[in-house]
């Protein structure tokens, strides 16, 4: 047999690459957590990691074990949650991913009012880039999600739209597309640009885009922050491509409509069977602004 404490050691070793960083976040030391590793790969006959001396990594067997693992850990934090819901708290804890610009929703201030309202939901919010954090909300690592995405990617059914917008141009001041009262996207071509990297929702749409219509822009700088974009348009070393609401924020630039009618969705994404947690935090977000 195993106990919920054994479970949680494996999923610590595998998620911080070795036993003394999973020691730490477990609260316990290495020598206690390494006996209970071997406990457990000698009930189950296997051996559950391979060790080196630059990084402990899951067998096989162990990649087995660590996704029946979290289910259970899982599962267990569900009960736990479930029961608290019944005698009127919410409690347990809250996994929030946001991608890296978001400007349509005020996390810092939803977050303020959920533990207002909550004050016994731990809360844990990671940034990233979209396709990431659809990743893991998929295998279970995130419970909400706020993302955005062009309309190519599909979303699964538990997903809330709250913003929908087009796409700017944002160039610096004195440029010779200025003059003009829109840009049609191949205008770009041989234009040095600022993008963000791989994997964010709007660079997945402005290269689908150029792709499509066989533009060749000169893509310079890959960032993972908007501010990033705005001070590299801002010093004359490029033009960006970034949602409207984004545009507006950038100042000492010249912003542009583009000519084609793209639309970038901000939206919420949940897992399927949400926690009493993530239920709570989807009933204080805003209402579709588009």
């Amino acid at each position: 047999m195993f106990t919920l404490r054994q479970l949680e050691f494996a999923v610590a070793v595998a998620e911080e690459g070795g036993f003394t960083a999973a020691a730490a976040r477990c609260h316990t030391v290495q020598s206690a957590l390494s006996h209970q590793i071997a406990r457990l790969e000698e009930a189950f006959g296997s051996r559950l990691f391979e060790r080196s001396h630059r990084r402990v990594r899951p067998t096989a067997a162990g990649e087995v074990f660590l996704h029946n693992a979290r289910l259970t850990l899982q599962a267990a934090a569900r009960l736990q949650e479930e029961m608290a819901l019944t005698l009127g708290t919410v409690r347990g804890r809250i996994n929030i991913g946001q991608i890296t610009s978001l400007n349509v929703v005020d996390v810092p201030a939803l977050l303020a009012a959920f533990r207002a309202a909550h004050p016994a939901v731990e809360v844990h919010l990671k940034v990233g880039m979209s396709d990431v954090l659809l990743a893991e909300l998929e295998d279970g690592r995130l419970d909400v999600a706020l993302v955005g995405v062009g309309p190519q990617i599909s979303l699964p059914p538990q997903h809330r739209l709250l913003h929908e917008e087009g796409l700017s141009l944002v160039m610096p001041i004195e440029h010779p597309l200025s003059q003009q009262r829109t840009i049609p996207l191949k205008a770009l071509q041989g234009l040095p640009l600022a993008a963000l990297v791989p994997g964010a929702g709007v660079r997945r749409m402005l290269d689908d885009a150029l792709r499509e219509r066989g533009i060749q822009a000169q893509l310079q700088y890959e960032v993972t922050h908007s501010e990033l974009q705005q001070q590299l348009v801002a010093a004359g070393l490029a033009v960006a491509v970034v949602p409207d609401s984004m545009a507006a924020r950038m100042q000492r630039t010249v912003v542009r409509p583009l000519l084609e009618d793209f639309r970038f969705r901000t939206c919420a994404v949940w897992r399927a069977d949400p926690t009493p947690a993530a239920r709570a935090l989807l009933g204080l977000l805003p209402a579709n602004q588009a």
